[in-house]
């Protein structure tokens, strides 16, 4: 299917722009990815409103409060404002059409607003954030969890942009694996190489790829498979090493196979890839 409408969302948490605050890499990434497919561009920029957790405080600190409170949105505000000034100068130098929204609101309206507004679209962007529980995390979760849109994650450092000439997939046989590859598939066709990657754990036989493979090269250009032995790092340090290795476009992976929280407390591949990937994920659940 084409891709005809591209949802970007963007997060103006202070907590997310610390360690990230000038790499607009998710910004540049959907607006390149529109000029290629000549799609439209739809911006959401959430600005969540700060408050200070109610207290009895006296009328000093009542004013202090009030004033902090003020100063932090006001920023989250301008900050927004500054974005969208940005991204629609470089839609328009791109000849790419775009819209924005800016929201202000409490968190949990926030994250409905944000769901809700990606639904009519072909697919979501965000950026990565590194922080495990940071607000960027809860959003993508809520994202991948409510929206029914696949949703690409991008690294604050990406610097190649919308590329697609090497696709990998993560294949471990699982429906949510085979949802991710079919909202991929406008992508898949058009790369000059897709590869199926399989992780094998000690002994255990290799992972039945042979109909997906089949499937895809009805499809695809090129298509191959790789069962790589597990390496130090387990699952994940495996498909970041192996993604490295062919300086991979972009990873299709199914997301969260375990609950959200089972993986959040124990550890698992969606949790460890949202923190640590190197290149972009196309996720879907």
């Amino acid at each position: 299917m084409p891709i005809k409408t591209v949802w970007l969302g963007l997060n103006f948490e202070d907590a997310a722009l610390n360690h990230t605050e000038e790499s607009y890499a998710s910004e540049n990434y959907a607006v390149e990815l529109c000029a290629r497919e000549q799609a439209h561009l739809s911006v959401f920029l959430a600005a969540p409103i700060f408050k200070i957790p109610s207290v009895i405080p006296g009328a000093g600190l009542l004013s202090v409060a009030n004033a902090t409170e003020n100063e932090v949105n006001a920023d989250r505000r301008a900050r927004a404002e500054e974005a969208s000034k940005r991204i629609a100068g470089a839609a328009k130098s791109a000849g790419v059409s775009a819209e924005f929204f800016i929201s202000q609101e409490s968190y949990p309206h926030l994250r409905q607003s944000l769901v809700t507004s990606a639904r009519p679209s072909d697919i979501t962007i965000l950026s990565r954030s590194g922080y495990y529980l940071s607000l960027d995390r809860t959003m993508i979760e809520a994202m991948l969890f409510t929206s029914g849109r696949p949703i690409v994650i991008v690294p604050p450092d990406w610097t190649r942009g919308a590329r697609f000439e090497t696709i990998l997939i993560a294949w471990d046989g699982s429906g949510k694996a085979a949802r991710a590859i079919g909202d991929s598939m406008g992508l898949l066709t058009r790369a000059g190489q897709v590869e199926i990657v399989c992780v094998l754990h000690g002994a255990t036989k290799s992972i039945s790829s042979t109909g997906l493979a089949a499937h895809l090269s009805r499809h695809c250009k090129k298509v191959s498979v790789a069962d790589l032995p597990m390496q130090h790092g387990g699952i994940t340090g495996t498909l970041r090493a192996h993604a490295a290795m062919t300086r991979a476009d972009l990873m299709v992976m199914g997301g969260y196979a375990h609950p959200r929280m089972l993986e959040i407390v124990l550890g698992g591949v969606t949790s460890d890839m949202l923190a640590e990937a190197e290149l972009p994920l196309l996720l879907s659940h």
